[in-house]
């Protein structure tokens, strides 16, 4: 059984030093509790912090509005990905699908805390994250290049909204202004949200080498999986001013991170595995299939490998949260961005077991 892994485990209620936290069962303004345990659902890990936000609607009917927009921009559609898909064909093809049982669920249980209008941009910007995922494989693509320049730009504010020409131009300018709007009136995460969702458009690509061994994948996987953007994204739902890059924060985060990438890629091995043998994927970047080509084990004793690496790490995460109540250096207000990290990471794995995207429609649970 799985070492429990939250602030709870560290501090008990009656705790002068307890921050002002949501309850992990109690229902709040913007979210409430998940009896995870108690739907008996296979959920394989000591965190047990599963929040749900209450505005999803919100979260679908931004989706789909932007996904739209992809869908019908002209120069989207001249954009050709590596799995043989423009980008609006790309687009065309999520709004076929049930929205919020794609990767829009994972918003739903990751930042719980966030009202309706960020949660609304915080699903904008994941469709950014999504649409340039895996764009590495064609990078050297004109189109690509000159579109992601665009994108950037407008995020950055160095292209004047004036000068949007498309809906989809008009939106993305929209998109920049929500963040920062949302910062005048409290916190500043919407700056941090835009800079780490321009960051990760320009992450590397994985190396042609290959990797040397489990620690060298998870460091190039840490930045693959939008690490830096969670955070941002869970600091924006807060309302927090907190410094994300605080020392004393970076071996918990990195901790955090690295559950978060161990645990989608044991989600997604089966279905990444059957696109890259039939063709529809060209690479696989993916833990168990790093284990698996390092050690020179089967498919299934690379995910037992990959869920003891899980296990090891909650436990690291445990230590750290131990070290920094005895180092006693965190504000409240800090405390409060840790616990929306594990949030975070909690809700990626709730999602990861839910929802069909990983393990087709006989895993998901409405």
């Amino acid at each position: 059984m799985p070492r429990p892994v939250s602030l709870s485990s560290i501090w008990q209620p009656n705790d002068n030093a307890w921050p002002a936290l949501p309850a992990c069962k109690a229902e709040g303004k913007n979210s409430f509790g998940i009896h995870a345990t108690a739907a008996q659902l296979p959920l394989h890990t000591g965190l047990d912090n599963f929040r749900q936000n209450k505005h999803w609607h919100a979260i679908e009917d931004s989706t789909k509005e932007l996904l739209k927009l992809f869908a019908e921009d002209r120069l989207c559609g001249d954009v050709m990905l590596s799995k043989n898909l423009s980008l609006s064909s790309l687009a065309k093809e999520q709004l076929k699908s049930d929205i919020i049982d794609t990767y829009s669920r994972f918003i739903v249980y990751t930042f719980p805390e966030a009202d309706e209008e960020r949660i609304r941009l915080v699903a904008q910007s994941v469709i950014l994250i999504f649409i340039f995922d895996d764009t590495w494989e064609s990078a050297a693509q004109e189109t690509i290049v000159n579109l992601r320049h665009d994108f950037v730009s407008r995020l950055r504010g160095t292209v004047a909204p004036s000068e949007a020409a498309t809906p989809l131009e008009r939106r993305i300018h929209d998109i920049r202004h929500g963040f920062l709007a949302s910062d005048e009136v409290q916190g500043n995460g919407g700056a941090d949200v835009l800079e780490t969702l321009i960051k990760f458009f320009y992450h590397a690509a994985p190396p042609h080498k290959g990797f040397s061994s489990v620690r060298d994948y998870l460091d190039y996987r840490w930045e693959d999986v939008a690490n830096d953007f969670t955070w941002s994204c869970a600091k924006f739902s807060l309302r927090s001013s907190v410094d994300q890059t605080h020392p004393c924060l970076r071996p918990l985060l990195h901790h955090i991170g690295d559950q978060i990438s161990i645990v989608n890629d044991m989600a997604s091995y089966d279905k990444e595995k059957r696109h890259f043998d039939t063709g529809r994927a060209k690479s696989m970047i993916n833990l168990v299939h790093v284990i698996a080509t390092l050690e020179r084990v089967d498919a299934q004793t690379a995910k037992a490998m990959a869920y003891a690496w899980q296990l090891s790490t909650e436990n690291a995460i445990l230590e750290d949260l131990q070290a920094l109540k005895r180092q006693k250096e965190l504000s409240n207000e800090e405390w409060r961005f840790v616990d929306a990290c594990l949030t975070a990471a909690s809700g990626h794995l709730f999602a990861s077991v839910v929802m069909a995207r990983y393990g087709g429609e006989k895993t998901r649970v409405a």
